[in-house]
């Protein structure tokens, strides 16, 4: 009795070394990124001195390498080129690296060094779109006496709608010092940069050119300010293709922005001489901005239209208008016209089965019902709420692979993408754990997708989830982070916390630094004036982009601006999400006029292809959080009440 209960004495103090010991290490490594936070603010800075103190606690971390490069790139220059190839020899794939060899290969370049500017130039950027080093390329081959082909490089960047960077000046001068730069050159470049609206870099290419080239692009600058009153006189254009490519520019503007003008004016052109294919455009541009706004005789024009025109956008606003008059019959024929592989598409099918069943064929609109609800997705849910169906979330946790988790948290570039992630550098790490990704065989980067998952790194365990194999975990692909304050700020702003995280996770996947090409930022992707403008109306403190970037407080003025959207659409979650997305003045224009239309009908006919996408895509999301919350779910139909005229109250 003795021995076992010493035993068992010699198991708890083994239990308890192990647990102090898995505590120290934590806190050690804790230590470590708050060093290595404080260090790397430095090295940015180029003040090595103050790194200094930070190497000895930081000399095994696995991104010690990152100070380096931080400091190299602050410091490049002729007695830092060594130190710079080294490292990028020794670090080839991290982050950082990458940002290093872009700079260092600028700054070569910027001190003429072109024999080692080519060299890397060569290596890694002469398939990429960077135009500054394509033109400093040019430059330097020019500079080491290479002369097979750089005409018609400096020809090609020469041929831009856009000005090009200053770095590209000397390959323009290469071009005008050997009379390369014609007239017939320039006026090529003149003509993209009309036809893109770059009006002062027109103006800038003509100066050397006659006054009839000047004039030209004065006809085009009246034209855009004024199609209309332009093209109300068909006498002022000759039949040439300088005039037909300016009267398409002008139907295109005119169309866009009044389209019974341009219908009416058009029809002064009809003999004009205008080749088929762009009289086939320009009707095009006039029947689908019609369309787009619902305008009278839309219908009409469309239909017209599809008859010599096998664009498929012309097709697919052809059931759109059909069904937001809810003609059913020819919604159906509609649908029969479009592409057999666009037809097989589950929104198409979709409305398919409703257009039966408007038509009274409801056997074949119950078996099309059938078959879609097998899914879960948006037209999944409609279609069981259509026949009294139960969802099929179809919920299959993935099973994890201890054994393989464990190797792969010991594998060093999994380490580094962790540290990265753990010490915010969010961007970085997401460019690494891709490049990981691609190492590992698939069973394996299934299994990441769980170990990021652990890790709370969740824009990687669903997209990772999403493309190998684990599509049906809705625990990884649908996670509640911030729950605490999800709740909290949701039912301060009326909403359910589901419709909340709908949007966060369309928005963002839960990246607290991602930033949209507009400009939108943080997890429920605010622009910075809309921040400002609900922080005031919610009485939080606004600090310009750090108040964005901070999730608790994004989620708070995302979640407040979100309820001022319901408010101000009724109560209408459908209109909600797509102002959130497209802003409440469009969807206000896109409101009917007359009679009320079914949200399902309504959210198919939006005019932008992305706020369909975005509405179809939060209402799944919003129904998925819901039922994982409690394992029960309101039906996706009963969160879709009908649009009506007038739903904008202005909020």
């Amino acid at each position: 009795m003795f021995r076992i209960r010493l035993g068992i004495i010699f198991v708890i103090a083994g239990v308890l070394a192990g647990a102090q010991l898995a505590s120290a290490n934590a806190s050690h490594l804790q230590a470590q990124r708050e060093a290595f936070r404080l260090a790397l603010a430095k090295a940015e800075l180029g003040d090595w001195d103050r790194v200094r103190p930070h190497l000895d606690l930081l000399s095994d971390y696995p991104l010690r390498p990152d100070l380096t490069a931080a400091w190299l790139r602050r410091k490049l220059g002729p007695d830092t080129d060594a130190e710079v190839e080294r490292f990028l020899g020794r670090y080839p794939g991290l982050g950082f690296s990458a940002d290093l060899r872009y700079q260092w290969a600028l700054s070569l370049a910027r001190r003429a060094q072109w024999q080692a500017f080519l060299e890397v130039y060569e290596s890694r950027y002469q398939d990429g779109s960077d135009t500054r080093l394509h033109c400093y390329a040019v430059i330097g081959e020019i500079a080491l006496g290479r002369a097979e082909g750089i005409a018609e490089q400096a020809r090609t960047l020469w041929l831009s709608a856009f000005s090009q960077p200053k770095e590209c000046d000397p390959v323009f001068d290469y071009l005008q010092d050997n009379g390369l730069l014609t007239p017939d050159l320039r006026r090529q470049r003149i003509s993209l940069a009309l036809e893109r609206g770059q009006i002062p870099l027109a103006r800038y290419l003509a100066k050397p050119l006659a006054e009839a080239d000047r004039s030209r692009i004065d006809r085009w600058v009246q034209m855009r300010s004024d199609p209309s009153g332009q093209l109300s006189e068909p006498g002022r254009f000759r039949d040439t293709g300088t005039d037909r490519a300016l009267i398409g520019y002008g139907f295109g503007r005119l169309a866009r922005r009044d389209p019974p003008a341009a219908r009416e004016l058009w029809q002064r052109y009809s003999g004009f001489g205008i080749g088929a294919a762009e009289q086939t455009r320009i009707e095009r541009d006039i029947a689908l901005a019609h369309a787009r706004r619902f305008l009278p005789g839309a219908r009409s024009l469309i239909e017209d239209q599809a008859r010599v025109d096998a664009d498929p956008i012309v097709a697919q606003w052809r059931v759109r208008l059909a069904l937001r008059d809810q003609d059913w019959p020819a919604t159906g024929k509609a649908l029969d016209s479009l592409a057999a592989e666009e037809s097989e598409r589950s929104v198409w099918t979709y409305w398919r089965a409703r257009a039966k069943d408007g038509a009274g064929d409801r056997e074949t609109a119950s078996r099309l019902f059938r078959e879609l609800a097998k899914e879960r997705d948006y037209y999944g849910f409609l279609a069981a709420d259509r026949i009294g169906s139960e969802y099929r979330f179809n919920h299959r946790p993935a099973t994890p692979d201890e054994a393989m988790i464990a190797s792969l948290d010991t594998r060093p570039d999994v380490i580094r993408t962790r540290e990265l992630f753990m010490t915010g550098l969010y961007g970085r790490g997401r460019s690494e754990w891709q490049a990981m990704l691609k190492k590992l065989p698939p069973e394996q980067r299934a299994q990441a997708s769980i170990l990021a998952h652990r890790w709370g790194w969740h824009s990687r365990a669903i997209a990772t989830a999403s493309g190998n194999g684990l599509i049906d975990d809705l625990d990884l692909r649908f996670p509640t982070p911030w729950q605490t304050t999800f709740d909290q700020r949701s039912r301060q702003s009326s909403l359910e916390p589901s419709f909340a995280y709908g949007i966060a996770r369309s928005e963002s996947l839960f990246m607290p630094d991602v930033a949209s090409g507009a400009g939108a930022i943080g997890l429920m992707q605010l622009m910075p004036a809309t921040g400002k403008q609900t922080a005031r109306q919610a009485g939080i403190r606004y600090r310009g982009r750090q108040t964005l970037m901070d999730p608790e407080t994004n989620i708070a003025l995302g979640t407040h601006y979100l309820g001022r959207m319901l408010e101000r659409f009724d109560g209408n979650p459908v209109l909600a999400t797509a102002a959130y997305n497209a802003g409440p003045n469009r969807v206000s224009s896109w409101l009917p006029t007359d009679n009320k239309l079914p949200a399902d009908v309504w959210v198919d006919s939006v005019p932008f292809r992305e706020t369909r996408k975005y509405i179809r895509r939060v209402l799944t999301s919003d129904t998925v959080f819901d039922w994982r919350s409690d394992g029960e779910h309101r039906k996706l139909s009963e969160r879709m009440p009908p649009v009506r005229p007038g739903m904008d109250t202005g909020g």
